[in-house]
């Protein structure tokens, strides 16, 4: 197996997920094909995060994700810490 992709719990290979750079984000924050998740509890995004981010709590995300993140074409960026 190719040690760039991990293999999943299912036993297939997980794909390299492009990163993107914090002065990207800022860059792109009002570009509506990008769409940002904040993957943090929801107490800790009700007390702040970036405006116009989705919330999809880490332990919720792979029930939520299909269906409020409906296009799998979309420019998508997660974070999960303060953003400043």
């Amino acid at each position: 197996m190719d040690s760039a992709f991990p293999e999943q719990a299912g036993g297939g290979a997980v794909p390299e997920v492009p990163e993107i750079s914090r002065d990207e984000i800022k860059r792109r924050l009002n570009d509506p094909s990008l769409t940002l998740i904040d993957v943090l509890p929801r107490e800790m995004f009700a007390a702040g995060h970036i405006p116009g981010a989705l919330n999809l709590p880490l332990t919720e995300l792979e029930q939520l994700a299909p269906r409020m993140l409906p296009r799998r074409d979309a420019d998508i960026a997660a974070y999960c810490a303060k953003f400043t």
